[in-house]
């Protein structure tokens, strides 16, 4: 059984992190690009006074400005921390060169998170432990877009570079919080027998957005134009339903493929 949980899993999960790759160059990542552009072209930090910079072993550039009262983050991912001799400290972030070096972690990515995802399914096929189908997984690969995507998407829609956005980790609390009963909710509606659990399960669905995702500041108003961030997400929702519909499909081929090799293998009695 875990043999053909992790092949299931492994096999459908890095095949469709690649197909989706695809998509994210053809669909996706130009938004991105663009919404970069707008996000560079935010308000600069000024300095007061003269700049120094230098370069620590650690590949950081830090820029020293006499007389910055402030601690911001800047345009390209860099924070500014202010001394208490009124000196700014600015710490350059990382980020993938552009090219293969970006379209290479691109495609990492989505193949971890294609495997994640195919392990999570391939378990909650087995624990149903009924026979597979296409039609069977299709409806599995659904109920998993709607959980780990669409639904939590209601609350928390996709957001290109420069949005406006709340507070990073009740982003990602609600986030988790909202996927969890998503999925619980949807399989207490799908297989709860007795009656009130299907109630329970609706409960579940619902609840999240009553409470709310975690809202902008009041008053912050993102560096992109909203039809572009309006296309950001239904492209970046299009290729995540691309993602769990190739799943779905190579995991049903793979689980038939894994068992009737178990059954011809089988000594006949």
């Amino acid at each position: 059984m875990l043999y053909r949980l992790l092949v299931s899993g492994l096999v459908s999960g890095a095949f469709a992190g690649v197909v989706v790759t695809v998509f994210h160059f053809l669909l996706v990542e130009p938004l991105i690009f663009a919404a970069e552009q707008y996000e560079g072209a935010g308000p600069a930090i000024q300095a007061v006074a003269p700049i120094t910079s230098h370069s620590d072993p650690n590949g950081l550039t830090h820029t020293h400005a006499g007389g910055t009262a402030a601690h911001q983050h800047n345009a390209e991912g860099g924070a500014v921390h202010v001394h208490s001799d009124g000196s700014a400290h600015v710490h350059e972030a990382w980020e993938p060169a552009d090219g293969f070096q970006r379209r290479g972690l691109t495609l990492v990515a989505n193949i971890l998170i294609g495997i994640a995802f195919g392990m999570l399914l391939a378990t909650a096929l087995t624990l149903y432990g009924r026979d597979i189908s296409l039609q069977k997984v299709a409806m599995w690969g659904i109920a998993g877009y709607l959980a780990f995507t669409f639904l939590p998407a209601l609350g928390l829609p996709p957001e290109t570079p420069g949005a406006a956005a709340g507070d990073l980790i009740d982003r990602q609390v609600w986030w988790l919080a909202t996927a969890a009963a998503s999925a619980v909710g949807l399989a207490l509606l799908a297989f709860g027998r007795i009656t009130l659990w299907k109630p329970v399960g609706l409960v579940l669905l619902v609840v999240p957005h009553v409470i709310g995702a975690p809202r902008p500041p009041e008053g912050a108003v993102g560096l992109v134009p909203p039809e572009l961030a309006a296309h950001y997400v239904v492209n970046t929702l299009f290729s995540s339903a691309v993602l769990w519909v190739v799943l779905g499909m190579t995991m049903a081929y793979v689980l038939q493929r894994l068992d009737a090799n178990q059954e011809s293998t089988e000594p006949v009695s």
